[in-house]
């Protein structure tokens, strides 16, 4: 009896999903539209439900067609996880390693992303890496359903599924834009109270923290991640914390200035987070290890 689909069917069709549509998926899986769309369509039509709408009004999937992805990235994870142990098995490196990561910490020097991708990728493997980018809720709740192995990010709230291990903080401080009212007055003129007139802007994620000091007045704005908190101080309309390596740049050309005030400047303790059970497999293990291991080396120097 020929089966009902195949790893190609799954491998596509969830390609499809994660990048946005059929031309988002070319790229990454070396087809061409019309091919990826007969594979959907004969996917569909082995399964006898619609997956997905395609047409003017974009892609999006259908119900039957999200819970086929959930189901379609877990098989395809467990498959990823089961070569890696059994490449483990042979002492080979194998498998696809999951790791996610908060938005704009590149120009932070103690995130220690980079020096444990290159101490790692030199060893002999055949491991292929999916690194995530987003907000802390969403890696936890990736790492909640097996997308991710490991992620970095400012949790503040803990998951009892979860382990996590601090691994360093950063400091936030509040800025103002170059055209806003508050960027030529004098130290001496500012206080908390004077600043909490103006409309802020927050990051939902963190927004706890942000304004524990400052309320949010009539007028504020919440956004999802550090990129356009930086736009909404930059116009000149909105104040707003940034983590002080992200604003140096702007700090540095004058676009933005911080309003040098003790009661608003916070730290963001920064946790390497993982499903507490099972235990990691190998090749996560070593990851995080690297990942260990490169950090020190970065707090030794610095």
């Amino acid at each position: 009896m020929e089966p009902m689909y195949s790893m190609k069917h799954m491998q596509t069709f969830c390609a499809v999903v994660e990048y946005g549509g059929f031309v988002g998926a070319e790229s990454v899986l070396g087809m061409s539209q019309p091919a990826i769309s007969t594979h959907i369509r004969d996917f569909e039509i082995r399964l006898g439900f619609s997956l997905c709408h395609r047409g003017r009004s974009g892609f999006s999937l259908t119900e039957k067609g999200e819970l086929v992805y959930r189901r379609c990235r877990e098989m395809l994870n467990s498959f990823s996880d089961l070569e890696a142990e059994l490449g483990a098995l042979r002492n080979k490196l194998t498998g696809t390693l999951r790791v996610g990561l908060v938005d704009n910490t590149i120009t932070n020097t103690q995130v220690p992303m980079p020096d444990a991708i290159h101490r790692f990728f030199k060893r002999s493997n055949q491991v292929s890496l999916r690194l995530a980018v987003l907000p802390p809720e969403e890696l936890e709740r990736e790492l909640l359903n097996g997308n991710l192995h490991l992620a970095i990010g400012p949790f503040q709230k803990r998951h009892p599924a979860l382990s996590y291990r601090p691994l360093y903080t950063e400091e936030h401080r509040f800025y103002c834009g170059r055209r806003h009212p508050l960027y030529d007055a004098e130290p001496a003129e500012l206080s908390v109270e004077r600043v909490g007139a103006y409309p802020i802007s927050s990051r939902t994620y963190v927004q706890q923290a942000e304004m524990q000091t400052v309320r949010p007045y009539l007028g504020s704005a919440f956004v999802s991640n550090m990129e356009a908190q930086a736009m909404l101080i930059r116009s000149g309309q909105f104040l707003g914390f940034l983590p002080v390596h992200y604003a140096a740049s702007w700090v540095e050309s004058g676009e933005m200035k911080e309003l040098a005030l003790p009661e608003l400047r916070w730290l963001s303790e920064f946790s390497l987070a993982m499903r507490a059970r099972p235990a990691p497999q190998e090749v996560v293990r070593i990851f995080v290890e690297d990942l260990i291991t490169s950090l020190g080396i970065q707090t030794v120097g610095r």
